[in-house]
């Protein structure tokens, strides 16, 4: 069973027919489904007979069986307060997007572990994109009563909350963001999207096994924000595995820095379109006329960019990625057609992210109750789109670690 609460949305005035619309869109499919009480994993739906057994048992001690639930509060900025018409437009709807998607994926998550036998009471909650009422929020009965917190998801507002709220005892969850968590110095904060220096030690690692020892490191550092941020704990990974690399700044320096024999991995970490396809546009002429043994490592944020595919190819490029969907997969078509079922769309990344953050969490929360924010650590799993593999810190608290690296096969990029 699941109970969805959002009273926490707006209701009042002018505003009531445009976010009852709204409310369509995020409660529709919300109606609570009752199953057997306090099942795991495999548990079915109980029959008739046991039904009238239990109702029997009820009427002879005069008491109902009581139902625990798995309390959890869900901060997303619907934003639903800016919706100034009488009908929501086209712009609400997609100031909403972001936040109705993931909603969608993580109660479509809750519902399949709900059909288990689980029970959870979600609480959502509207954060407005507004620090002043997270911090409002943060101190409420919705977020002291639950037992596990998801969101805020914008690094703004996850600090204003975390300075506010008393989670003594519970995990806050940061789904989204992907700024390094030791910014906020909380830990209880579990971050669930590897940060960029994550990246980097996955890829230095991959570099120490294939390029350590018999092949040329080179690094084209742009020095734009993308690429330091990228670049320099790539570096400090490279340096802790004793792993050789040449830096250099121009197109023009990297043919004569190749290795005439032997392999070449060049690494670039600009997220600059306008650069990266003449670097990629230089190396392939080097490899298919010079002769060059060359291989390309570039941004994670490249999967999202335009660049030729055969020269992706040929180049045998990389890049590291925490969300990778297999449409092959049958889970992956299940999850697609029941979403469509229900919200009549495609589902999105954030659909997928907050499918695999409900399921993973939720049943966290199912199986150990009491003991979750222990187990967190201990328990992996691999999701639709995500892995999830968390290392703790004081300073950062829980911190995914699960990135895999993917190559572009000539038509999109695959796991290695």
């Amino acid at each position: 069973m699941i109970l969805v609460q959002n009273h926490r949305l707006p209701l009042n005035g002018s505003k009531i027919l445009a976010v009852i619309l709204l409310m369509g869109m995020l409660f529709g499919a919300c109606a609570p489904k009752v199953l057997r009480p306090g099942g795991g994993k495999g548990t079915k739906s109980p029959s008739k007979k046991t039904e009238e057994a239990e109702k029997k048992e009820e009427v002879k001690t005069g008491a109902k069986k009581e139902i625990s639930f798995n309390n959890i509060a869900l901060l997303l900025p619907f934003q639903l307060d800016k919706v100034i018409d009488s009908l929501p437009n086209k712009r609400d709807v997609d100031r909403s997007s972001l936040a109705l998607d993931f909603y969608q994926g993580f109660k479509l998550g809750l519902d399949m572990l709900a059909k288990e036998g689980d029970n959870f009471k979600l609480h959502v909650l509207d954060t407005r994109d507004n620090t002043g009422e997270v911090q409002k929020l943060a101190v409420g009965k919705d977020i002291v009563e639950a037992q596990l917190v998801i969101g805020p998801i914008f690094p703004t507002e996850i600090n204003a909350f975390s300075s506010a709220a008393n989670l003594k005892g519970k995990l806050q969850i940061s789904p989204l963001a992907a700024s390094n968590p030791s910014r906020y110095q909380v830990e209880n904060l579990v971050t669930v999207t590897p940060p960029i220096e994550i990246h980097a030690q996955v890829i230095s690692k991959y570099i120490a096994d294939k390029f350590g020892t018999d092949g040329k490191v080179i690094i084209v550092n742009t020095n734009d924000e993308d690429s330091r941020k990228f670049i320099d704990p790539l570096k400090i990974a490279l340096d802790a595995l004793d792993v050789h690399y040449t830096e250099v700044a121009e197109l023009s320096e990297i043919e004569v820095n190749l290795a005439v024999t032997g392999k070449n991995l060049v690494i670039n970490g600009s997220g600059n379109q306008y650069f990266v396809s003449p670097l990629i546009a230089d190396l392939y002429r080097l490899k298919t006329e010079q002769a060059y043994d060359l291989s390309l490592i570039g941004h994670p944020n490249w999967s999202k960019l335009d660049f030729n595919a055969e020269y992706l190819k040929t180049l045998n490029t990389c890049i590291s990625s925490s969300y990778f969907v297999d449409e092959a997969n049958d889970g992956t078509r299940k999850f697609r057609v029941s979403y469509f079922d229900l919200y009549r769309v495609i589902p999105s990344e954030f659909a997928f992210k907050g499918f695999d953050t409900g399921v993973f969490f939720g049943r966290l929360l199912a199986q150990y109750p009491e003991d979750y924010v222990n187990r967190v650590a201990k328990e992996k799993h691999k999701g639709l789109s995500l892995g999830f593999d968390f290392k703790h810190s004081a300073s950062a608290g829980y911190v995914n670690n699960f990135v895999r690296l993917l190559r572009f096969n000539g038509t999109t990029y695959k796991p290695l």
